[in-house]
């Protein structure tokens, strides 16, 4: 038997509350960054600014795992949210992308069976259904459907994140500050590379820009991608992450609220009902994750 789980610290919980607030608000800044630039472009800007700050960390890693921690870079990094701001550039809802964005989760204990032959429990299956299901059952919405292509990117963009996460789960140990600024480092050049290649007029929409979009990549840079991931770090080190996703999922609520009040969204009961459903998912995984380790 695991030792009983012991309370939040007043702070911990503070910090863990400031993640879900963080990143609830970042989707919507994202939204508002990749609607007035190209998305390689918008993405290689945000992580620009993590490799200025965090590039002084930057150290080789042991030569055993250089093949996991590329795949990790590849999955986490360019995989992930290039094809992710290429979904939301052509989404016109926001509420449908986040929902998708949250599919990372049961698409990692898919992987993590896969991959690292863990032993899934029926419990954490059905979270794994419920998640997907629930995001697919969005398209009944005309609206939704509309921007289909878009929630498929976004989807696979999650779930590449979600093989990411397995590898990390290859390269234990590797300090939190060193793998942000090698995670910038793969980004930065590749989608430079990417936004010459296939976009145009980088130049006139840096220009035309509003001041709010440069200050949404700088929080989407700085804070969600650097302080986010230092305070959820720390508490992974302390918690069980089955005891933190539940309050991480309070990021689509915040999500959800703000895109009906700033980017004026209709939130359809259809996208509601979806939502709910792959949130459950989650749940459900994080709830069955905390039972299997109970009785480990």
């Amino acid at each position: 038997m695991t030792p009983p789980s012991r309370a939040f610290a007043p702070l911990d919980l503070v910090q863990l509350i400031s993640i879900a607030f963080i990143w609830g608000v970042n989707n919507i800044l994202a939204k508002i960054a990749v609607d007035a630039l190209p998305a390689m472009m918008t993405v290689a800007v945000r992580f620009l600014f993590v490799l200025l700050v965090l590039i002084w960390f930057i150290r080789v890693p042991p030569r055993e795992m250089w093949k996991p921690f590329a795949l990790m870079l590849l999955f986490v990094g360019p995989l992930h949210f290039g094809v992710q701001y290429a979904g939301l550039k052509l989404a016109t809802d926001i509420a449908p992308m986040v929902v998708a964005m949250q599919l990372w989760a049961p698409a990692s204990v898919v992987f993590a069976a896969l991959l690292l032959k863990e032993n899934v429990s029926p419990l954490r299956w059905a979270g794994v259904i419920v998640a997907f299901l629930g995001t697919a059952s969005m398209n009944f919405d005309p609206a939704v459907f509309a921007q289909g292509w878009a929630l498929l990117l976004v989807s696979l963009a999650s779930v590449s994140y979600g093989l990411g996460a397995v590898m990390v789960r290859k390269i234990a140990g590797t300090d939190v500050w060193a793998t942000q600024a090698w995670i910038a480092l793969a980004i930065v050049p590749t989608m430079i590379v990417a936004s010459l290649l296939f976009e145009t007029g980088q130049v006139e929409a840096a220009i035309s820009a509003h001041w709010v979009v440069w200050v949404a990549l700088i929080f989407g840079g700085l804070v969600s991608s650097i302080v986010a991931n230092a305070f959820l770090f720390r508490l992974v080190q302390k918690y069980e992450v089955s005891r933190t996703t539940p309050y991480l999922l309070m990021t689509p609520v915040i999500s959800f609220t703000l895109a009906a009040l700033v980017l004026h969204n209709h939130i359809t009961p259809q996208i509601l009902l979806g939502g709910a459903l792959t949130i459950g998912g989650v749940l459900l995984v994080a709830i069955a994750e905390r039972r299997f380790k109970a009785v480990a």
